[in-house]
């Protein structure tokens, strides 16, 4: 009787015997104690990174909104002035708020307003105030109690600091006006006012964290942000 063998079955069956002898054939798998310690560690660097990843998160939401209401509230300056022939230095004062001319319905009628208010209180001033489809809140107060800076009396002939420009009586105007913009309108965190009841404006050297509340000045023929905090949230990369 003859058989027939497979050289190459052979040699392989011989090397499996080898391996087998030096390094054994059991596989294990990760003890408890091994799988217990992986989930630690993925959990403490989960703790560490989520937080800053969130909040970097939201202040790039903050950051861009600022920019989209500025960009917003420059572009009614622009094409009122373009249409109407005059720009937010001949608003009248705040303390009419319901003249047709005054700081509030300057833009008021020019965006897209979903809903009013006619006395807004947060911290303790009523001011006149529209929210606008975006989720933005606009205030206009009719008194401004904004720290630091040399404002409008009455919120209303808004001109360029250190570069007077007269209004269509011939009068010159240099205070600007001042507005609030809540970039996220009413979702938090919603800074309330100080003990004043005044908008808290961070100093030069402040390294506050971007906020969803922003004092906009207004001038005789652009918006852009009042404070360092918005300022570096408006014109900064990061």
């Amino acid at each position: 009787m003859y058989y027939n063998y497979d050289e190459d079955s052979i040699g392989c069956a011989e090397n499996k015997r080898m391996i087998s002898k030096k390094y054994g054939t059991s596989k294990k798998g990760f003890t408890l104690a091994e799988a217990l310690i992986t989930l630690v560690i993925i959990g403490v660097i989960a703790a560490l990174t989520i937080p800053s990843i969130l909040i970097n998160t939201e202040q790039n939401e903050y950051r861009s909104a600022l920019k989209k209401a500025l960009s917003i509230l420059n572009q009614v300056i622009e094409l009122n002035i373009a249409l109407e022939g005059y720009g937010p230095i001949e608003t009248v004062d705040m303390t009419s708020p319901d003249d047709e001319d005054s700081l509030y319905n300057f833009f008021r009628k020019r965006m897209n307003v979903l809903s009013t208010s006619e006395s807004f209180d947060l911290g303790g001033t009523a001011n006149y105030t529209f929210f606008t489809v975006d989720g933005m809140r606009y205030e206009f107060p009719t008194t401004i109690n904004i720290q630091g800076g040399t404002f409008a009396t009455n919120n209303g002939h808004c001109g360029t600091p250190d570069e007077p420009s007269e209004d269509m009586s011939g009068t010159e105007r240099e205070a600007p006006c001042v507005i609030i913009v809540d970039v996220n309108g009413q979702r938090k965190p919603n800074p309330q006012k100080d003990s004043s009841k005044g908008y808290k404006v961070p100093a030069a050297t402040s390294k506050s964290k971007i906020l969803d509340v922003y004092p906009i000045i207004i001038t005789d023929k652009s918006a852009f942000p009042y404070g360092v905090v918005g300022q570096r949230a408006a014109f900064q990369e990061k």
